[in-house]
């Protein structure tokens, strides 16, 4: 008992540390505020989690959950909570849902601290951030997106007037980045339902290709050398829509390739997904154009090395190519 009120009195001296090195700052960059108060958080500063894992001598753990507990009553009786933050490492290999669950945070709550875009996602080994109270973390407006779900946030919040942020704030500096802290806000509907769905769209209507080449080894069609084939082909009547499978941006557009004919290279979750679309009759965008899942970037051509119409694609990760067929989930063949 003695070891866990001290863990506790640890922890609030952190908070009050912090806020004795606030700094007040005056900013006209989100919606004109004044006299909004800055909040830095060290990620070396907080004190750390090691385990999830219910037990008597994890006593770190069991106050975050008690603190937890004390702001929620707090927010239901009009008071205002400790905001507090640990670190954790997941080494323990939680799924986001499960972690979420396990720490009693809602998803959105680590979701937008820790720049997970999608419920999905795979956060083993990730080191993460976990507050002590539920809200949306938004970058503020002066802060570059590191996602599309952040860009979202900032589009219905920080770009709409927004009469939420009409009022004074705490603003949040957490490692380098600046937050708008929106305490006990849960996504709404539209939000919610873009960061469940994290299914790639088809490249092409699904009733208008058949697959004609698989991913790996196989003869090249011109030299009948074996050689690595780093997508799939997707044969399809000439003129057939081509879609992006995610939000993203143009890396960029080619034409008359030697091998590729016109081809767009898109890039997703800030560089960390690449899918490439080959052999396009034309392109309808331009380099660094933002593109929104399932919009039209081309159609279907046999341009450059191609022995008849069809798209070529490609799902890069971390530069390194992914058999297409696994990540849109494909019947098998």
């Amino acid at each position: 008992m003695k070891k866990s009120f001290f863990i506790f009195l640890l922890c609030n001296l952190f908070f009050l540390t912090a806020q004795t090195d606030t700094k007040i700052i005056e900013t006209t960059q989100i919606q004109n505020q004044e006299n909004s108060k800055l909040i830095e958080i060290k990620k070396e500063n907080l004190p750390t989690i090691e385990s999830l894992l219910p037990s008597r001598a994890n006593v770190v753990f069991k106050e975050y959950q008690s603190i937890i507990e004390s702001n929620s009553k707090a927010l239901r009786a009009g008071r205002e909570p400790e905001i507090i933050f640990f670190l954790y490492k997941n080494t323990e290999k939680f799924t986001f849902q499960a972690l979420a669950a396990r720490c009693c945070i809602t998803q959105e709550t680590l979701a937008t601290l820790n720049q997970i875009d999608n419920g999905q996602q795979d956060i083993k080994n990730k080191e993460l951030i976990l507050p002590a109270v539920n809200g949306i973390f938004i970058p503020s407006s002066e802060e570059k997106t590191l996602n599309s779900l952040e860009t979202l946030l900032q589009e219905n919040y920080l770009k709409t007037g927004n009469q939420i942020l009409t009022k004074n704030n705490f603003y949040y500096n957490i490692n380098g980045r600046n937050y708008i802290f929106l305490q006990d806000k849960r996504f709404s509907s539209i939000e919610r339902a873009y960061f469940l769905d994290s299914a790639l769209q088809l490249p092409l209507d699904k009733n208008a290709f058949w697959v004609s080449s698989e991913f790996g080894k196989r003869k090249n069609p011109f030299s009948q050398k074996e050689k690595n084939h780093n997508g799939i082909d997707l044969a399809a009547p000439e003129g057939t829509p081509v879609y992006a499978i995610k939000d993203g941006a143009v890396y960029v557009c080619v034409p008359n390739d030697n091998e590729f004919g016109n081809y767009v290279i898109l890039s997703h979750d800030t560089g960390k997904t690449t899918s490439v679309y080959a052999h396009l009759q034309s392109y309808t965008v331009e380099q660094y154009q933002t593109v929104k899942k399932g919009e039209i970037i081309g159609y279907v051509g046999q341009t450059g090395m191609a022995t008849g119409p069809h798209l070529h694609f490609e799902i890069r990760q971390g530069g390194k190519p992914e058999n297409p067929r696994q990540k849109l989930k494909l019947d098998e063949k």
